[in-house]
């Protein structure tokens, strides 16, 4: 096996570890059932990544389609579909990609919206988002997106800072162990923009040790004006916002950012 293998099979099974959390996933359930008086849908994931939100979907009936452009992610949401029959998955890239049409809901959850990788421009890239979700709805559909939502005041304290932190560490089932190694980063109110750098620091189940070093990372951070302005450019109302997965609606004026989910409606 070559470094690039390892350590991408590392952090993708070593992720999945670390993010298991659920509530999220709780109340997307509880959003669809209230929204559509618990009526199946037809569901599209964009970015699904191991399954952790398109898989508890298909459970609870709902017909789920969900892609990905990571391999090993997706290797891990083939395990968990076996013997589930409406939940199909695929390779394919987020932005050059077509997501495909007539689906009741797609969903955009996991912060994809912020951590969208992009060769041009961040914020133009999550516009495309938002304007191939519409595409891939049918009329009436409804688009579920969720994210962490800055003001420019919580951008400043969150994404400013220098000093080495690691988000997570692990043993893979290859025997692999390891940890994220980041370096902080600066964010530039003016672009929006958050930039920085780290690497994961490695040891295979032989005992050779390497640091697999990764790219410069970028991230527009967007108001929530900016992404209500998104959805009305693709066509899409907003017909309610919660706030930290409860049913408060979200704010411009937030002190500090929130979990925000957007239920929207193609129109």
């Amino acid at each position: 096996m070559n470094r690039d293998f390892i350590a991408k099979h590392w952090y993708a099974d070593v992720y999945e570890q670390f993010e298991n959390h659920t509530n999220d996933v709780e109340f997307f359930l509880k959003v669809l059932r209230e929204q559509t008086n618990s009526t199946p849908q037809n569901i599209l994931e964009a970015a699904c990544g191991g399954g952790r939100i398109s898989v508890p979907l298909a459970q609870a009936g709902h017909k789920v389609t969900g892609f990905d452009a990571d391999e090993f992610m997706l290797l891990r949401c083939y395990n968990k579909m076996k013997d589930i029959k409406n939940i199909a998955c695929y390779q394919a890239d987020a932005v050059s990609s077509d997501w495909g049409a007539g689906f009741d809901v797609v969903v955009m959850a996991g912060n994809v919206l912020i951590n969208i990788e992009s060769e041009t421009d961040y914020a133009e890239a999550q516009q495309i988002f938002i304007r191939k979700a519409s595409a891939a709805l049918r009329s009436g559909g409804h688009l579920l997106l969720d994210y962490d939502q800055h003001t420019d005041a919580s951008a400043r304290k969150t994404f400013n800072g220098l000093g080495e932190s690691s988000y997570f560490s692990g043993t893979d089932d290859l025997g692999t162990s390891g940890r994220t190694v980041s370096w902080g980063g600066a964010y530039d109110p003016v672009t929006q923009i958050w930039s920085g750098i780290g690497h994961w620091e490695l040891t295979t189940n032989n005992g050779e040790q390497f640091i697999y070093a990764g790219k410069p990372r970028y991230k527009h951070i967007p108001m929530l004006n900016q992404v209500y302005g998104w959805l009305t450019d693709a066509g899409l109302t907003v017909e309610k916002s919660y706030r930290n997965y409860t049913d408060e609606p979200v704010s411009e004026n937030e002190p500090d950012y929130v979990k925000a989910t957007i239920w929207a409606k193609k129109v």
